[in-house]
């Protein structure tokens, strides 16, 4: 069976944006008691919460998310614990683990920030030689 696991963060009105970027605005416009439904209206920027980064974010590319097949966003899994290193280096161990194509999710502890200034400005980096590496194997990260 299929384990899928959840790691989004919840919606809440106000909750933490990137420095500069809009708020978030999460008002109940419609009550199940008063309206016999229930609705929220929902405002924010693209790039808040818990999303996907295309690669035009942060590249001259112009192809949308919506246009990758949504096979890309799921498959088998390869969990790496980085925590405590703001330089994510290339290991041995990675050449065996990494398997080519899989979801590789970098476990950094750096969720334990979230909402502070530290979370935005002060991210582990990945070193260039296991970028390349990651390139190499067809990785979404």
């Amino acid at each position: 069976m299929i384990r899928l696991i959840d790691l989004s963060q919840p919606i809440d009105d106000h909750m933490p944006t990137y420095p500069g970027d809009p708020s978030i605005r999460l008002v109940k416009i419609k009550s199940f008691a008063y309206d016999g439904y229930t609705n929220f209206q929902l405002e924010t920027g693209m790039h808040s919460g818990t999303h996907l980064d295309g690669p035009m974010h942060l590249t001259d590319r112009d192809k949308l998310i919506s246009e990758f097949p949504l096979e890309s966003f799921c498959g088998e899994g390869c969990i790496l614990d980085v925590r405590g290193e703001s330089v994510i280096s290339m290991k041995d161990e990675y050449l065996y683990r990494i398997k080519k194509n899989c979801i590789l999710l970098l476990y950094t502890g750096h969720d334990q920030k979230y909402g502070t200034n530290e979370y935005y400005h002060k991210q582990p980096e990945i070193h260039p030689e296991l970028a390349e590496f990651l390139i190499s194997q067809n990785q979404l990260i």
